[in-house]
């Protein structure tokens, strides 16, 4: 098994962990991106760049090569916007033709390290990544890597979907009262919909 790295704790952005993305991959894509302090990028990169180096003089010895050509994308970036980012990604299925197909989800814990089912972690929430180091090589692309999403802990949840409360409302004093569900309960009734 590869080594397990704990990315800083930081900000998701568009997290797809319960629930995989399949616009552009039928089997289904889990994500997120995490973004985090520079002093935390930069120390979480130093952390990964042994694993990285032996991958590309491996890379290198295999292709019978002193150089790659590194591909131009990369899981750690800064972002047009100046922000740190981390990025990383697990496939829901995997075909292969000794095993058949594998499919495969994205653990999830509490901010005290208990593991939970995972909820519906939306943008804004502070979590921490569990994720592997990938490192692969296409000759149209050079020498690459990603990070493969293995767990979640969440700090402090922001949960997407159902109500008003998905959007940032919150109750006001004075106002128009209807004779629907409060957040709260569209929250409550959503989950007990789920659990059966």
């Amino acid at each position: 098994m590869s080594k397990v790295y704990t990315t800083p704790k930081g900000t998701a952005v568009w997290p797809r962990i319960d629930t995989p993305d399949t616009k552009f991959d039928e089997d289904g894509l889990f994500s997120c991106k995490l973004h985090v302090s520079e002093g935390d990028f930069k120390a979480f990169e130093a952390q990964l760049n042994n694993e990285i180096e032996a991958g590309y003089k491996a890379e290198c010895a295999k292709q019978g090569k002193d150089k790659l050509r590194m591909a131009p994308s990369k899981p750690l970036r800064i972002t047009d916007e100046g922000d740190y980012e981390i990025f990383a990604k697990q496939k829901a299925k995997v075909h292969t033709k000794s095993k058949g197909t594998l499919e495969f989800s994205v653990a999830a814990y509490d901010s005290q390290g208990k593991k939970i089912a995972t909820p519906k972690i939306g943008s804004g929430s502070t979590i921490k990544m569990a994720v592997e180091v990938n490192t692969w090589f296409v000759p149209s692309q050079g020498f690459g890597y990603t990070l493969r999403l293995r767990a979640v802990q969440v700090i402090d949840l922001v949960e997407y979907g159902g109500g008003g409360g998905g959007f940032g409302f919150g109750a006001e004093e004075d106002g128009y009262v209807g004779e629907g569900e409060s957040f709260n309960d569209t929250f409550k009734s959503n989950d007990e919909a789920e659990a059966t």
